[in-house]
């Protein structure tokens, strides 16, 4: 039986990921024969098959699924020890990875990471959004430093700052009959398509805050991934939204939108940051948290 190295788990990650040797190849700056010789390799060195043909493509057997999930939980440890090291050698540089699970949250990120690249030059920011584990599976699995969600999930060994209030307000169009209320009740939803970016139900505050509460169901739901998209939708009539009250602010040079509030009292929520409890010493992302937090950062 061979030794298993970290070599073979980065090309079981790759090909599986990019689903052709030909696109994992150049992800591995292999070319195709040199990859087909190297799977070859690594299955003659383990002594069991890792994939099987299935057409043009491989399929993992039951020994190479394995081996993905293995990989897709120690690469990312792997890659987070490099980084660190090399943060503790440059005196600050590296990558803050930051996780979204807040789809309207952009426009309010850009107004935080655009100051903090100016304080901390020698610290780049990836941004991400689809994770292998979730959110907070991608915080315990080192696939992020950082989470943005408007819904924190308290579990040991994590943190979450509150960094931003704002209200979840219902955009409505300029010919919507509800442009002038005072405030909107589940009711009156009822036969309106509500237009939501694509995340269940249960992850809604639309639906888990007011509607279901009432159990009140919308005629229709549309599920739309670019805010812009959803916007002109909202204002040529083809449905409402439940959205941050900033964001129908800021957009409403660009697009005729009205925001009416859920329910007399309305729906307050919060932006949270959450990291691990272990990088709390990590001088740079405890600097963007309270750089996230700060009133002097506006978002109008």
């Amino acid at each position: 039986m061979g030794i298993l190295e970290r070599s073979h788990l980065t090309i079981i990650r790759e090909v599986a990921r990019e689903g052709s040797l030909t696109a994992a190849g150049t992800r591995l700056n292999l070319t195709q024969p040199a990859l087909s010789h190297s799977i070859r390799k690594i299955e003659q060195q383990l002594g069991v098959r890792i994939w099987r043909r299935e057409g043009r493509s491989l399929v993992l057997t039951q020994a190479g699924e394995w081996l993905l999930s293995l990989a897709n939980r120690l690469l990312p440890q792997f890659e987070l020890a490099e980084s660190r090291i090399e943060q503790f050698a440059n005196g600050g540089r590296g990558t803050l990875r930051i996780g979204m699970e807040c789809h309207p949250c952009y426009q309010w990120l850009l107004k935080v990471v655009s100051p903090y690249l100016e304080r901390w030059p020698k610290v780049d920011v990836d941004v991400r959004q689809k994770f292998q584990f979730g959110g907070i599976g991608a915080l315990f699995s080192n696939e992020i430093d950082i989470l943005v969600t408007p819904d924190p999930l308290y579990k040991p060994g994590l943190k979450f700052t509150p960094v931003f209030d704002y209200e979840l307000v219902l955009a409505v169009g300029p010919e919507h009959p509800l442009r002038k209320a005072k405030f909107v009740l589940p009711e009156q939803l009822a036969d309106e398509t509500l237009i939501t970016y694509p995340v269940p139900s249960e992850r809604l505050d639309i639906y888990t805050q007011f509607l279901q509460p009432a159990g009140i169901g919308p005629r229709q739901q549309k599920q739309i991934e670019t805010t812009d998209i959803m916007l002109v939708m909202v204002t040529h009539g083809r449905g409402v939204a439940a959205l941050p009250r900033w964001l129908v602010e800021e957009y409403s040079s660009r697009f005729e939108l009205y925001p009416v509030k859920l329910g007399k009292q309305g729906i307050a929520k919060q932006i949270f940051l959450g990291h691990r409890e272990t990088d709390d010493n990590t001088r740079y992302l405890c600097n963007f948290i309270e750089f996230a937090a700060s009133p002097h950062l506006v978002v109008s």
